[in-house]
Order: structure tokens, then sequence, then C-alpha cells
């Protein structure tokens, strides 16, 4: 049981990347014509008479290509003096989100799903992670969903988000939080079990073509191409349903002017370095943009 439980904390970190795969065209630059700050990883927020803070496109892996900084990110972090990141990895967000990936009213996964689909669950989780019945029986099916999000080959090693939370700890920088895990844990557990498991269900049908996806996803970061990143989002959503579309709303929008608004007391007293997921940044809607509402100046830096 415990190993389930530390897996469903990682997987909640992956809430960005996609659910979703159909046919991409990532390249295809008069698509991303129109999309607000379509370029940049590490942006720079300022506004007068207040110290200038920086905001990092985070991707949620643990590839090295992607958690070695490249330099003007590595400066920014460094000279920071605050580190605000989504969700603060304490051992009590890690406990809260640990008990909330599980029903705790007596029922199991093979008592909410169809029996064939349970069956083709088990059968992918033993494949793909070397998973038994015993580790995910008891798990709800918004924590399996996020599970099979994570990329095959993430192996052992902390993803973005937990290596610069440590370090910035271990540099005694102060370390702030802009949701709650409650809040976190809430845009999945708050749905239905119904539209959990047509998550769920959705994303063991196409997991072949989701894990086709991430290198193009992953390239598209490396490069620091937001807009790509916003057309991947886009052309995977499901045209059978709108339970996707409506999880998109919670996922984006909702969080991204919840964070927003979080964000200002920290950039008024300025030296911070914010690190939240890339699909956060860009388009409409997007935090960028939120601030600039609010009067701050963006610039992309690297």
């Amino acid at each position: 049981m415990k190993t389930s439980k530390a897996i469903a904390v990682v997987s909640l970190c992956v809430l960005c990347l996609p659910w979703f795969a159909g046919q991409l065209s990532w390249a295809d630059e008069p698509a991303k014509q129109g999309i607000l700050h379509p370029q940049g990883l590490l942006w720079k927020i300022e506004k007068p008479s207040q110290p200038t803070s920086y905001l990092f496109a985070t991707m949620h892996v643990s590839d090295p290509r992607v958690v070695n900084l490249p330099q003007p990110v590595e400066q920014a972090f460094t000279d920071s003096t605050q580190f605000v990141m989504e969700m603060l990895l304490t051992f009590q967000a890690v406990g809260l989100v640990s008990r909330a990936s599980f029903f705790s009213d007596g029922r199991t996964l093979a008592d909410v799903m169809q029996a064939e689909n349970y069956r083709r669950l088990l059968d992918l989780l033993q494949k793909r992670m070397q998973l038994g019945e015993s580790v995910v029986r008891h798990m709800k099916p918004w924590a399996v969903f996020s599970l099979l999000m994570m990329p095959v080959e993430q192996g052992s090693s902390a993803a973005l988000d937990m290596q610069l939370y440590r370090r910035a700890v271990q540099a005694q920088k102060q370390v702030a939080g802009l949701e709650t895990a409650q809040e976190q844990v809430d845009v999945f557990d708050q749905m239905s079990v119904a539209d959990q498991l047509w998550l769920l269900n959705q994303a063991v049908s196409e997991i072949e073509q989701t894990d086709a996806v991430f290198p193009d996803m992953l390239a598209a970061y490396l490069q620091g191409d937001l807009a790509a990143l916003m057309l991947m989002q886009q052309q995977m959503m499901s045209d059978e349903s709108d339970i996707d579309d409506r999880l998109l709303q919670r996922l984006l929008t909702q969080r991204n002017q919840r964070m927003a608004q979080r964000l200002l007391p920290y950039l008024q007293r300025g030296g911070a370095f914010i690190a939240i997921g890339a699909l956060h940044l860009s388009g409409q809607g997007g935090v960028l943009q939120l601030l600039q509402q609010q009067g701050y100046a963006v610039s992309p830096v690297y």
C-alpha cells in the first residue's frame, strides 16, 4: 500500500501533461499566430517601484535535458530570494494527496468499473509499470488516470519541480505554494465517478498515441515553444464528450486565475523565482496575460 500512495502523489504533479492524442502538427506556424506569449520558458516580471521577479515554465518530468537548467534560468533561480511553486511538496501535503487518492467508503476500483475495462486496465498497468491489482485496487479512478499519464521513461529521479523545491529549501530561500494540496486534489476529486471513469477508460484506449506524442511535447518544451504546447493540448481534446473540456476549465482556466491573484504579494516583495507548469503561462487567460492586466510588464528572457 505504501508504494501505491507514493505513486499517486508523484502522479498528481503531472496534471498538465496530455491525456488524449490525435494527429498533431505542432510545427504549424500559421496556427500559432495570434497566441499570446508564444515563446519563452523564462519571463521577467516587472512593475515600477517593485523589484524584478521571474516566471519559469516547468515540465513535470525528470528528463536530464529538462532538469539541467539553461544558464539564464539557473542565474535567475540562484539570485532569487523567494521560490514560489504550484503546491509546496511538504509531508502534510503529500499525506493529504495520498489519502485522497483512495476510496474511503469501502468501494474498490473493481466495484465502479465494468469488468472488461477493469481487466484491460490491470493488463496495461502490469505491462507498463509492473503494477499488480493489489497496488491499485483501492485507488480512485482519477488517481489511476494521473498515474497513467506519467511518461514511461520517467525513471526514479525527481521531476523538475521537486528538484527546484529541494534546492530552494537547501539554499534557505523563502518557499511558498500558490495552491493547497486540497485545492489540487479537488480538481479531480470533485468530479463524478462516472466522469473519472470516462477519463480513465479514454486514457487506457489512447495510451499508445499519448506515449507517441510525448517526444514532440518534450521537443517543443526544450525549444520554449509555448504556442506549440497549447496547440498540442487543443488537438488532443476528444470530440466525443465535453468531460475533458470541463476538466480543462478546472485544470487550467480556474487555476490560472487563482495562481495569478495569489502571486501578487510575492511580486510586490520582488526577487521571486516562480515555477509553474508551462501550459499555465501563455494564451488568453494565461498567467502572463493575467499579470499584464494587473499592470505588470512581462518579457521573455530565455
